[in-house]
């Protein structure tokens, strides 16, 4: 444990040399307002930095426990339980520094000193009204349980769910933070919390190997290589979720130079092109070298390995540290002051005109995170498809235009008219919701995605059992998988989703936040891609029902969507009166009266979806009843029997055989006929004799 506790260390004095270095000089005090004294001042952003460097150490000895060490069997072998056991020192830190950075949050933003916030009262106070608080909270408790479980983990299976739980915990401050205050909201949060996760899971991977001892060379560099391809995935993430934050933050690319914060921004980016660069000679000078299989070069890789990674590390740890200062710098865009209207500020962007069913369709506002989703997913299937054709392996062309055409209706109604006007006018929220949950699923599960992966994905090579494909396999087999497919959950999630946002206060809510409607929209669209794909899905499920049960699963959906949209037109109150009461529409009808024609929306739009998936139901119906006859015909063909034919006789002749039989008339027995004197013949004799 003295390895993992002094590169902890190491980097915990790294990242927050450099971070005070990129804040500046500290702000001066000003006569007359409070301050919360100099403890805070300087307590919470060491509190931060411990906080930090603690989840990369948990994210990374996590990850080595779970994806990177070769495992038997699913059993984690000595150096992997080591790595959880460093995972749990590192989480209980990662834990302790939380509540550390909550009391000092809490002492910064009241301007008390830190020791009358630690009073209970005054902490459930602030937990319960400040977002800051939650999040912070949020993370303490998930680091505790990791830190509690990590310490007796003993399978991959534990350790990959703890490594999903810390990756998750980095993502409340997130949501709680500058991006928050973004216009874009969606995008800044989304976009921030991309490149941390990534960049945290590599810099800890790259700790976790820098760390690992008492491994085998073979094994190890089996291990570096693994983790070389996902650091490849990770650099460009964090370039991509840090180009976009940026974006945002900077309005343009003059800031860039005439700005502390543009030239934190640069130093950043200068960090990453210069780790991406040591990693690409890890690449070329080690794991090239390895794969030749010269065991006498192995301690000379070795060594190159660790003066490049501790460079690499090194650079990395600056790069957290110039993102604490970022945290800490103004922006040049501050959304708080920008001057616009109340509804701009609410929109984030500008009241779009009267609507018409030209600037329905012709309408273009950008949702770059459902572009940026829809472009990955296009590219990761058309990599499925060419890579199958390069194998010589045939994909149904069909299945690619569908799931295309599927993706590409989504980036239509996320950001084409439907998407601008969606936030403004009920009637066309319900029409972008109705095509995410009934139309555009359809396309998407005909194209089969998850059978194309398994089917492109290479199994994992030696000496690992375990990679992409078979994670996915577990992933189809596991108990999540199996609830979220079951037919009465996705029925009831399908046809219930409705009537709890339509008719309570959550659309208020969820209206009122860019990435509450970001998780809306998500919600939609995989509660309808789940639905169909039970029904109409060739993609392998834990459960799937027969052919006449899925026709009663989609029958029973279409009375509840008509009973819905007859109590939303009923409905004399406006739904989501949160949010259509302060947004200030100069135009088009009243709020109530575009509700009522939001319930009609409701109640007619299924048909049509609904008369589609029952012709697709018909098809495969009697497509399988087809196949089965073939199937029959040609085992008779080959066994020159009729084996169902034969198991019905068998049957027939069981139920005869439990009657009572007829008693058996035996003929009588004739007594011998002795010989008679003279006779030519043999005696006749009779039995036993």
């Amino acid at each position: 444990m003295t390895v993992p506790v002094v590169a902890l260390a190491a980097l915990v004095a790294l990242v927050a040399l450099v971070a005070v270095v990129a804040t500046g000089p500290a702000a001066v005090d000003l006569p007359g307002l409070p301050d919360a004294g100099s403890l805070t001042h300087w307590g919470l952003p060491v509190a931060r930095v411990v906080s930090e460097v603690a989840a990369v150490g948990t994210v990374g000895w996590l990850l080595a426990a779970a994806v990177l060490i070769p495992a038997q069997q699913g059993r984690l072998g000595a150096v992997a339980r080591r790595h959880g056991r460093a995972a749990a020192v590192s989480a209980a830190v990662w834990a302790v520094a939380a509540l550390a950075e909550l009391v000092f949050t809490a002492s910064d933003i009241t301007a008390r000193p830190p020791g009358e916030v630690l009073d209970p009262a005054a902490l459930r106070s602030f937990v319960s009204a400040a977002p800051q608080g939650r999040a912070l909270l949020v993370v303490a408790v998930a680091a505790l349980v990791i830190a509690l479980v990590s310490a007796t983990l003993m399978s991959t299976i534990a350790a990959g769910w703890l490594l999903v739980l810390a990756c998750a915990a980095l993502l409340p401050p997130v949501v709680t933070g500058h991006a928050a205050g973004s216009s874009q909201h969606a995008l800044a949060v989304i976009a921030l919390g991309l490149h941390i996760t990534a960049a945290v899971v590599w810099m800890g991977g790259l700790l976790a190997l820098l760390t690992m001892r008492a491994l085998p060379g073979t094994t190890f560099f089996a291990a570096l290589h693994r983790y070389s391809r996902l650091a490849a995935w990770a650099a460009g993430a964090t370039a991509v979720g840090g180009v976009a934050s940026a974006a945002v933050r900077l309005g343009g690319f003059g800031p860039l130079f005439d700005d502390r914060y543009g030239l934190l921004v640069l130093g950043k980016a200068a960090g990453l092109l210069t780790a991406v660069t040591l990693g690409g000679l890890v690449r070329r000078r080690v794991i090239a070298a390895a794969a030749t299989g010269d065991d006498a070069g192995a301690p000379a890789r070795l060594g190159a390995f660790r003066r490049l990674a501790v460079v690499e590390i090194c650079v990395l740890a600056a790069m957290f540290g110039l993102a604490a200062g970022l945290s800490q710098t103004a922006p040049p865009v501050n959304d708080s002051a920008l001057p616009t209207d109340p509804t701009e500020g609410l929109l984030g962007y500008p009241m779009p005109p009267p609507i018409t069913p030209g600037r329905l369709l012709t309408s273009w506002h950008p949702d770059w995170v459902f572009l940026g989703l829809v472009a990955l997913a296009a590219g990761l299937y058309l990599t499925g498809v060419i890579r199958l054709a390069r194998r010589g392996d045939s994909w149904p062309i069909g299945r690619t235009i569908g799931f295309l055409t599927g993706l590409a209706l989504v980036a239509v109604v996320t950001s084409g008219g439907l998407g601008t006007y969606g936030p403004v006018l009920l009637s066309v929220h319900m029409t972008q919701h109705m095509i995410l949950t009934m139309l555009a699923p359809i396309p998407l599960v005909l194209g089969a995605p998850i059978t194309l992966a398994l089917r492109a994905l290479r199994p994992a090579s030696a000496p690992y059992r375990a990679g992409p494909r078979e994670w996915l396999l577990a992933g189809l087999h596991s108990w999540p998988a199996r609830v979220v497919t079951h037919p009465l959950f996705v029925t009831a999630n399908f046809a219930g989703s409705l009537y709890v946002l339509y008719l309570s206060d959550l659309l208020g809510y969820l209206m009122n936040s860019h990435l509450g409607h970001f998780v809306m929209n998500a919600h939609f669209l995989m509660t309808g891609f789940y639905f169909f794909e039970v029904l109409i899905g060739i993609d392998p499920l834990p459960k799937r029902p027969p052919h006449p049960g899925r026709v009663l699963m989609l029958m029973a959906v279409v009375p509840f969507h008509a009973f819905l949209g007859l109590t939303i037109m009923s409905t004399s109150t406006v739904l989501g009166s949160s949010w259509y009461e302060q947004l200030v529409r100069p135009w088009g009808v009243s709020p109530l009266h575009d509700q009522g024609t939001a319930g009609g929306i409701t109640w007619s739009f299924g048909e049509v979806p609904t008369l589609v998936v029952l012709l697709v139901l018909a098809v495969q119906w009697a497509r399988t009843d087809e196949r089965r006859a073939r199937t029959r015909e040609r085992r008779v063909d080959a066994a020159g029997v009729d084996a169902q034919l034969d198991a019905y006789n068998a049957y027939l002749a069981r139920l005869n055989g439990d009657r009572p039989a007829p008693a058996k008339q035996t003929a009588p027995t004739v007594p011998p006929v002795p010989a008679q004197r003279g006779d030519t013949g043999s005696p006749t004799t009779g039995p036993g004799s």
